[in-house]
């Protein structure tokens, strides 16, 4: 019924509108001309329909359209199985399967990221403890010691950590050596046992292909609550790659192994083997800590230089929290409810294991670009990813381009998966957050290239028109 009679009541209303802008347009006519006291302004030419006659606050559209031209140019290049998101504070400036979930790789370190700094919090640290069952006498202490790993994933010493191009925080075994001579303790009558039941036993993620295996490609060093030097027993002096490296069978005697000769570098006496085992309920009196970094700067670590190892102990860590021992299935379950608790939308999204190796991992483009603009943990995430050009895994990355400096990433590959997530700084100053997925059989040599190109189109946004096109056109005749 009301919308009957609504066309009629705007019509009359129009009517009576016309009526009396006609009745004062006569009354105006009467009134006689005013002569001109100041000289008239300026007169304009700009036609009717021109875009100068678009005030400043649609210049934004403009530029959105000439983004989404250049975008689509390049997706047009890319597999059919590709997802990309752009986004600036949580608006959509381009989508194109951007919640369709797809193999992230190594873009999954963010999706960890943020779950262990939303379950963990960014001033958490991990300690290892040297434990006794009896406190030393004179230097002396009778009976076994055990170092106790409390899933430190940059448990290190330096001569390890100098090897590779980027600073890193990491906890120093060395320290805790330190700190036990310092005391004053000269002779142990037991052994350095390693115990590494904080996390359960197994060496890597149950799902993962035989070839990223320890032994294999050792694309992660063998998974252990007490890992020295991501568990490797020999290293490269210069090569970091982890293929190179030999695991260690049992990490947690190795570090045992590793900590017992620290000591005995400063004339400690040790009298058995060092070994590995639990420490018994009655060994209550601490020795000596090592705290670790706080998370905040172990998570720009990994990210940084898409550390594997440090990802899958996150994980563990994480499911310590939720049932004790650490287990990554456990953690998978809490990255999924950190996710929710963060107010992410966790459909179709598969948690697998913490690095991105595992093909069956599911994210979506979406997904990323929100962690990236996280409220309470999406600076920090940002702040620790690679720089274009200068950093970590972006260190080659559109070097001598525009995006050189203003771009940080996180990378990603698999045999069949590249993909790149991180934000922009326009060179205007504005922050875009982008999130790129492409899964092919085979890939596509160009793919990374035309990822870059979606990198380079970001930072000249916006390419609306000039300001100085909007403004009226001035009569010159």
């Amino acid at each position: 019924m009301v919308r009957r009679f609504l066309l009629p009541a705007v019509l009359v209303l129009a009517l009576i509108g016309t009526a009396w802008q006609v009745r004062a347009t006569d009354a105006a006519a009467d009134i006689p001309l005013a002569v001109p006291t100041t000289p008239p302004g300026v007169p304009v030419v700009t036609p009717l329909l021109s875009v100068r006659r678009i005030p400043l606050f649609l210049q934004a559209p403009e530029a959105d359209r000439r983004l989404v031209a250049d975008l689509n140019q390049v997706v047009r290049d890319l597999p059919d199985n590709t997802c990309i998101a752009v986004t600036e504070y949580g608006r959509l400036l381009y989508g194109h399967n951007e919640i369709r979930p797809m193999i992230p790789a190594s873009t999954q370190k963010l999706i960890l990221a943020l779950a262990a700094l939303e379950a963990m919090g960014p001033e958490h640290v991990f300690s290892t403890r040297l434990m006794a069952r009896t406190q030393p006498v004179d230097g002396v202490v009778d009976g076994d010691i055990w170092l106790v790993g409390g899933g430190d994933p940059v448990l290190m010493t330096g001569d390890y950590v100098e090897r590779f191009d980027d600073a890193m925080a990491f906890s120093d075994l060395e320290r805790l050596a330190e700190k036990v001579s310092a005391a004053g303790i000269t002779t142990i009558t037991g052994a350095v046992i390693g115990d590494e039941s904080h996390f359960d036993s197994l060496r890597y993620v149950a799902t993962w292909p035989e070839r990223f295996r320890p032994g294999q490609q050792n694309q992660a060093g063998p998974l252990s609550a007490l890992s020295v030097n991501d568990g490797f027993v020999w290293w490269h002096a210069e090569n970091t790659a982890n293929g190179l490296n030999t695991p260690a069978a049992d990490p947690a005697e190795f570090a045992a192994a590793f900590f017992d000769d620290l000591l005995e570098d400063r004339d400690l006496v040790i009298k058995r083997s060092a070994q590995s085992g639990v420490a018994p309920l009655d060994a209550v009196v601490e020795l000596a800590r090592l705290d670790s970094p706080t998370l905040a700067d172990i998570v720009t670590q990994m990210l940084v230089t898409s550390d594997n190892t440090t990802a899958e102990l996150l994980l563990k860590s994480m499911g310590a929290i939720a049932a004790p021992p650490g287990s990554s299935a456990g953690g998978a379950e809490v990255v999924l409810g950190a996710l929710v608790s963060a107010g992410l939308d966790s459909v179709g999204l598969v948690t697998a294991d913490g690095s991105g190796l595992d093909p069956s991992n599911r994210v979506t483009c979406q997904v990323l670009t929100a962690v990236l603009e996280d409220a309470e943990h999406g600076e920090e995430l940002v702040a620790g990813l690679a720089v274009a050009g200068q950093s970590g895994t972006m260190r080659r990355r559109l070097v001598g381009s525009s995006a050189e400096g203003r771009a940080r990433a996180k990378t990603g590959t698999l045999r069949d998966v590249t993909s790149l997530a991180g934000q922009v700084e326009t060179l205007e100053g504005r922050t875009l957050s982008f999130a790129i997925l492409t899964n092919a059989e085979p890939l596509p040599d160009k793919v990374k290239r035309l990822h870059d190109q979606v990198v380079l189109n970001l930072i000249s946004y916006p390419s609306g028109p000039d300001l100085d096109l909007l403004e009226p056109l001035i009569a010159t005749g």
